[in-house]
């Protein structure tokens, strides 16, 4: 998730009470999961295991359990609980928005896409053209699904990653 504007280190750290190792103005453009981020993103580590895999990636802002070396061009953040610290990063720029319609009027449905009864789609959805949404899906805010695709009934897309 990239934020709508550009952060510093030092506002991040503060808004979650944690102590950091970087410039104060060293930017933080936003936060993701490991197998995603991108530079100038924060990603969170909280197992020895994965220290270096987090500390290798892309993210140059590595909210981490333990003071580390911190690798040249990257800043660390320092917490208790980077995974408590990271969800409350998340929520802050990504509050939750309730819904009160099945299929919110904000979703852009494609050409040729069916979508069975009992779905949800949220706010911001996009589904591309050709679509088949099986019934009982739930696709939650700000999720995007391509052309051609086939979702099966059950399913739930955008939701929270289960660390």
């Amino acid at each position: 998730m990239k934020f709508p504007q550009p952060h510093t280190l030092k506002h991040i750290s503060k808004l979650i009470k944690c102590r950091y190792v970087g410039d104060d103005n060293f930017p933080v453009l936003g936060i993701n999961e490991i197998h995603v981020v991108e530079k100038g993103d924060i990603v969170f580590v909280d197992h020895p295991k994965y220290y270096d895999k987090a500390l290798q990636s892309r993210a140059t802002i590595v909210l981490i359990n333990k003071e580390v070396d911190c690798p040249e061009g990257k800043a660390l953040i320092i917490s208790d609980d980077p995974f408590r610290d990271f969800n409350t990063i998340t929520q802050h720029f990504k509050p939750f928005k309730s819904s009160q319609l099945a299929l919110s009027v904000s979703a852009k449905i494609g050409e040729n896409t069916i979508i069975q009864p009992n779905c949800f789609i949220g706010n911001n959805v996009t589904i591309g053209n050709n679509c088949i949404i099986h019934s009982n899906v739930s696709v939650y805010d700000d999720t995007i699904i391509g052309n051609n695709v086939t979702i099966h009934a059950g399913t739930i897309l955008g939701a929270s990653a289960f660390y």
